[in-house]
């Protein structure tokens, strides 16, 4: 609100006709509605600046608490559309898998003489064995005195150390799948009779890391090589420090990346699987066509290239040492010389093959992810977001925003039908159809901003047109976020940058097992016993490769 506002200078008498007097109550209502919003605001920072003032004085603020009904702020659209999913009850007896099966027999001499044999009816009763199982190994020793010399019995095949596989597996599962931290796992392991210390479950948890971290690598690359890529993010604590935890899925796979941001740099990182060293810098055809996106001088530009005369990819660690000392008035230019490293590091991201770009990204519209790929999808459930968030005072307002929005999934609905039964003719049609219903020239201000965003972004949030394969949102990315959001809630933060990137790889596990329907308490027991029947990343690519 300022005073430069037109409601403030509205003169009545001038108003002799009925558009003139219409033109002075849209204006007066979009007034009155930024007013209540504004006041809205107002009131929730005063109420925040009370709480503290009272929490500085070692007392309590004032409790958050919900109201039984009334106005929701949940924002989502499920109810729109569709995703969230009506529970009824199905018949489980054709799915449950059968481990053992006990035949009930009767007692035969309580029967007639003429009863005949009419066949069985299933009952299916599930349970579960879980019991200590710790094994006294007694070794045979034998001395030959002739000899000088004593023999021991080999241990058998089913020994697998101090604690074996199964207890292994076990931890790794409670404390990564089900986000047990290691106090309460290490209570119940004893509850149950086995002795174990904090640094032993430390090592469990740690053990074979190099492994692990090697398998999440592989099932991005192999991700990666899908006809699309979802992603998003999530605020991580790494030792008491704010990080980022980047995440990649697609419908046959999920891996987890947590780095120190959330800029283009720490995005190239997480996706080339995050080298010990950094990423590389390459000075080529396509960082050229970077620096002209971002204007950077010619003169930059053939300084730049002559430090890569000698070699023609530098990691971003050297590069930075070598523009301290040959470039440091460009070291100094901070936005500029970042658009230099982004342009030298998309040189190096686009030739290389081990993490090939996606060719279609899926995302919210954060600025982060431009120029990450050729193509953009925008996600649609993030669009209709800010026109939930709108809080219109005046009731034509609401009427308005209500009426846009049924236009809106009404929309949505063509899309999906689109998606299923794709033809020129229907694409034309979709086009000239959203030309129609995102025009901004409502008499609600503040819809009409919204409108035109959505207009703005009109190629990314119609890519789906070209490529109907794809999704209309990102809800599998934000799921997956979610869940290490969880994660941190109930761990609050990893200690070790080893912890935080082991975590990520178990997580990428267990959630791409889920995905593709492995179990993952099995499939990660056989990797520690080293005898997998398969190599989930190697599932994901054949899962890939089927559905193209």
């Amino acid at each position: 609100m300022t005073l430069s506002n037109p409601v403030l200078h509205l003169d009545p008498n001038k108003l002799n006709d009925i558009e003139a007097l219409r033109s002075a109550l849209i204006q007066a209502f979009n007034f009155i509605d930024t007013i209540y919003n504004e006041n809205q605001e107002l009131k929730r920072q005063n109420q925040e600046l009370k709480d503290e003032i009272n929490r500085l004085k070692g007392e309590k603020g004032k409790p958050d608490i919900k109201p039984n009904s009334g106005k929701s702020s949940d924002i989502s659209s499920e109810k729109r559309t569709g995703q969230q999913e009506q529970w009824k009850k199905s018949p489980k007896k054709d799915i449950i898998k059968i481990d053992n099966i006990e035949h009930c027999l009767i007692d035969k001499t309580t029967l007639p003489a003429d009863a005949v044999f009419k066949g069985y009816e299933t009952v299916i009763g599930q349970d579960i064995i879980f019991r200590r199982n710790n094994t006294e190994y007694r070794i045979e020793i034998w001395y030959s005195p002739s000899q000088n010399r004593t023999y021991r019995s080999n241990f058998p095949t089913s020994y697998t150390g101090y604690f074996g596989s199964s207890l292994k597996t076990f931890c790794i599962t409670m404390h990564y799948a089900l986000d047990v931290t290691r106090k309460p796992l290490l209570s119940f392991l004893r509850s149950i009779g086995i002795e174990m210390s904090d640094g032993s479950l430390q090592n469990i948890l740690t053990e074979k890391s190099e492994t692990w971290l090697a398998e999440k690598n592989d099932l991005l690359k192999a991700g990666l090589r899908g006809l699309y890529l979802q992603t998003d993010s999530t605020s991580s604590r790494v030792h008491g420090k704010n990080q980022r935890t980047h995440v990649f899925v697609s419908e046959f796979f999920a891996v987890f990346s947590t780095q120190s941001g959330k800029s283009r740099l720490d995005i190239l990182n997480a996706l080339q699987g995050q080298p010990e060293n950094g990423i590389f810098l390459q000075y080529n055809q396509i960082a050229t066509e970077f620096f002209e996106h971002y204007r950077i001088s010619p003169k930059d530009c053939r300084d730049i290239e002559k430090i890569f005369i000698q070699q023609s990819i530098i990691g971003i660690k050297e590069f930075d040492q070598i523009a301290s000392e040959v470039l440091p008035v460009l070291k100094k230019k901070t936005t500029t010389y970042k658009w230099v490293v982004e342009s030298l590091a998309f040189g190096y991201y686009f030739e290389q093959t081990d993490y090939p770009a996606p060719n279609i990204l899926i995302t919210d519209d954060a600025k982060e992810y431009i120029l990450l790929t050729i193509y953009r999808m925008l996600c649609w459930i993030h669009d209709a977001r800010y026109y939930n968030k709108l809080t219109p005072f005046i009731d034509s307002h609401r009427k308005e925003l209500e009426k846009f929005k049924d236009r809106y999934w009404g929309f949505y609905e063509l899309l999906k039908k689109y998606k299923q039964n794709p033809s020129e003719e229907s694409k034309r049609a979709i086009e000239t159809t959203f030309d129609e219903i995102f025009v901004p020239i409502t008499p609600y201000f503040d819809l009409n901003k919204e409108i035109q965003r959505t207009l703005s972004n009109k190629e990314q949030l119609l890519t789906v047109l070209d490529f109907p394969f794809i999704p209309l949102h990102n809800n599998e990315s934000e799921l997956a976020a979610r869940k290490k959001a969880r994660i941190r809630d109930i761990h609050f933060h990893t200690m070790t940058e080893l912890g935080t990137k082991l975590q990520d790889a178990f997580v990428s596990i267990i959630q791409t097992s889920l995905k593709l329907g492995v179990n993952a308490y099995q499939y990660i027991q056989n990797r520690i016993e080293d005898h997998s029947e398969f190599y989930l990343p190697d599932l994901v690519l054949e899962r890939i490769n089927q559905k193209k």
